[in-house]
């Protein structure tokens, strides 16, 4: 699993720049082998990434010498299609009219979405930047929901919309906290990184949970999409509507994806439970069925005979 974080400044504050290295390099811990960094300034999209692990490169002067913008991205990188030796396949991921994205998770069928245009690079969450900046009427990102097929949280920035910050969930996590003393919204893959980067901690006073002093939590729903701007919240988008045909056809896909021959049978008819090995939740796994996917992450869940016992 990759991870992605982030923050969005309301106002002229920063955030503390060792509380943001030290939460960039804390998501190393979901993906190695990449890592990479995103932001606009006067207008131009800025994007910084190498081969090295997220400890590495915030130790590089482009980083260390960085004066914080006011909206960054970011993203840790664990490959699974695409060598990281070509740095196109490598996050943040961007195109030449400016819009620039960061994904955790995983794009079954962006094989169909290129089937009549060419891609820049190997990895799946290309599909991602492809849908969204298809020059259409209407709402990309409801194109995004019905036309991509997986698992995705990503982030996105865009040159046309500066002040913009948008945040998508789709059976991956991602995790928010407001803080009230900075106007700052903080974004991340798992909320115990960005507790333990920002230094956030359950106070009591009297014996009585006083909360996160001066941070206020919240988390995504799923299947939603949060745009951000300059006056706090300008949408938040449910499009649990837009994946009612999707599901139709989504174990099609699956069965395509890890090559399966489409056994039909009633999902989860023998399930058992098991903890799923990328998200550590507990979900339904059936042993005679080749669809199964964590309920959690979304992510394949392949054993191999007599492993789930």
């Amino acid at each position: 699993m990759c991870g992605i974080m982030g923050y969005y400044c309301f106002g002229d504050k920063r955030p503390s720049k060792t509380k943001i290295t030290t939460m960039f390099a804390l998501l190393e811990s979901r993906g190695r082998d990449a890592s990479g960094y995103a932001f606009l300034r006067n207008g131009k999209l800025v994007v910084n990434k190498e081969a090295v692990r997220a400890s590495q490169l915030v130790n590089k002067p482009a980083w260390q010498n960085l004066e914080l913008p006011g909206i960054l991205i970011a993203h840790t990188r664990a490959k699974t299609q695409g060598t990281e030796k070509n740095n196109k396949n490598n996050h943040p991921l961007f195109n030449s009219s400016g819009l620039c994205i960061v994904h955790n998770g995983m794009i079954w069928n962006d094989r169909e979405i290129f089937a009549k245009s060419k891609r820049e690079a190997e990895v799946d969450s290309l599909a991602i930047l492809e849908v969204l900046s298809r020059k259409k009427d209407g709402d990309r990102v409801k194109r995004v929901f019905e036309k991509l097929h997986g698992s995705f949280a990503f982030a996105a920035i865009d040159t046309t919309t500066p002040d913009s910050l948008i945040l998508v969930k789709k059976d991956n996590p991602i995790d928010l906290y407001y803080s009230e003393y900075e106007d700052i919204l903080y974004f991340c893959s798992e909320r115990e990184i960005m507790q333990e980067a920002l230094l956030i901690s359950i106070s009591k006073k009297r014996g009585f949970s006083l909360g996160e002093m001066g941070f206020h939590f919240f988390q995504m729903k799923n299947n939603r999409c949060l745009i951000i701007n300059r006056d706090g919240v300008e949408s938040y988008q449910d499009y649990e509507s837009s994946l009612r045909r999707q599901r139709m056809d989504d174990d099609e896909y699956y069965d395509s994806f890890f090559g399966g021959y489409g056994k039909k049978k009633e999902p989860f008819e023998d399930s058992i439970a098991l903890q799923c090995p990328y998200c550590l939740e507990y979900t339904r796994y059936d042993p005679g069925y080749l669809s199964n996917k964590c309920e959690h992450c979304g992510i394949a869940i392949v054993m191999e005979e007599n492993e789930y016992v």
